[in-house]
């Protein structure tokens, strides 16, 4: 799977972008704030309908875009077909500047449009249309991060891979929410204790999937995570990635268990929950626990040897998606390297070169070892233009 071409309008800072690309490695450098993280963002998005790198979608409108408008275009050659996937967001409240057009959108405008080949789509069908994996310098934190950032490494590939597990997140989440005001609204005697019920059917529905699948994703990246870590390591360190749940867990438990049991372990801490107000069992408080050589990382962990456990988890992703969908993902590294020591930018360089499409960035080319620099598209970004230096 490749992108062979991208198209942005008044994404960011790129006002006007059509990229030819294909497969290979494809370097982009230039100083910091000139655009090459926006250019990797606009590839995720195509893959994932939102922003990596934004706290709300609508950021990446340009300041100066005349109808509050941005377009991103990606035509994706895959291993059966091509796709092509166009995607609009709209800005209703752009910064208020004398070049910006006094466009007004309609209330009832959709934020985002999708179309698929030319045909309107929900977002449900675009996710997972192209299959990316991002590795960013916040990914070296993935061991010594917050919980949330470790769900979302979870939630991020599989999201892609699985329009079921995407459209059960989405759901559950939004249960979560409900549920957590009606606890207050119990605790305030405002509601009765058994309008929780009907809640806890549906929470307990959803959250049986995204576990499932979670537990399968973990035990494939832990038969390939710890070859990557002992390669690191030179054979000095083994790595386990562990799931740890809010909830009380079975390994033995089918899909079909893990509903009767949530629900069971629901009503245990129902009491509880009223007191509190909020919901404190689920996927949404799941953790991970990066092990090596029996010791948790986030604890007692070095800086090398927590990186060393991030690379290989971002690396065992990377082959666990290529081996569900028979697809080779695209890979994005977004200024990765300077975060890196010697030896292990030579590790990651050596993995990824040999995949269909890498589209990488940097601030210069410094370091980057020659057989590389002379195999790479290589490209100079400056102030939202892209030109090739060959």
């Amino acid at each position: 799977m490749y992108l062979s071409q991208l198209t942005l309008s008044n994404f960011r800072n790129y006002k006007q972008l059509t990229l030819p690309l294909g497969s290979g490695l494809f370097l982009f450098h230039g100083e910091n704030a000139q655009g090459k993280t926006n250019l990797l963002e606009a590839v995720g998005m195509l893959a994932t309908a939102t922003s990596f790198h934004a706290s709300n979608d609508r950021e990446v409108v340009g300041w100066l875009a005349p109808e509050h408008i941005a377009h991103l275009n990606g035509l994706v050659q895959r291993n059966q077909d091509e796709v092509r996937i166009e995607i609009a967001v709209a800005d209703p409240t752009p910064p208020q500047f004398e070049a910006v057009s006094s466009v007004t959108l309609p209330t009832n405008m959709p934020r985002k449009r999708y179309k698929v080949n030319g045909v309107p789509r929900r977002t449900m069908d675009v996710i997972g249309q192209v299959k990316v994996v991002l590795f960013a310098p916040t990914d070296l934190h993935l061991v010594d991060g917050s919980p949330e950032e470790r769900r979302r490494f979870l939630d991020q590939a599989l999201c892609q891979l699985y329009p079921r597990y995407s459209q059960a997140l989405v759901k559950y989440r939004k249960v979560v929410t409900q549920r957590s005001a009606l606890l207050k609204q119990v605790r305030e005697n405002q509601e009765s204790p058994g309008m929780l019920d009907y809640l806890d059917e549906q929470l307990t529905l959803l959250a049986q999937l995204i576990t499932y699948e979670r537990q399968r994703m973990l035990q494939a990246l832990n038969e390939a995570a710890n070859g990557f870590q002992q390669s690191i390591s030179g054979g000095r360190e083994q790595l386990q990635i562990a799931y740890r749940p809010s909830l009380k867990l079975d390994e033995s438990w089918g899909l079909s268990e893990l509903q009767p049991q949530y629900l069971r372990q629901l009503r245990e801490v129902r009491r509880k929950e009223i007191q509190q107000g909020v919901c404190s069992l689920g996927p949404h408080r799941d953790d991970l626990e990066f092990i090596v050589n029996g010791v948790n990382m986030l604890t007692y962990g070095s800086r090398g040897q927590q990186r060393t456990a991030a690379l290989a988890a971002k690396l065992a992703e990377l082959g666990y998606m290529r081996k569900s969908t028979g697809d080779e993902p695209i890979l994005l590294l977004d200024d990765v390297f300077s975060e890196l020591d010697h030896f292990r930018r030579e590790y990651l360089l050596c993995q990824v070169a040999k995949h269909q499409q890498v589209l990488l960035t940097a601030t210069d080319l410094t370091g980057f070892p020659s057989s590389i620099v002379e195999q790479a598209h290589i490209y100079q970004v400056r102030n939202g233009d892209i030109t090739a230096d060959r």
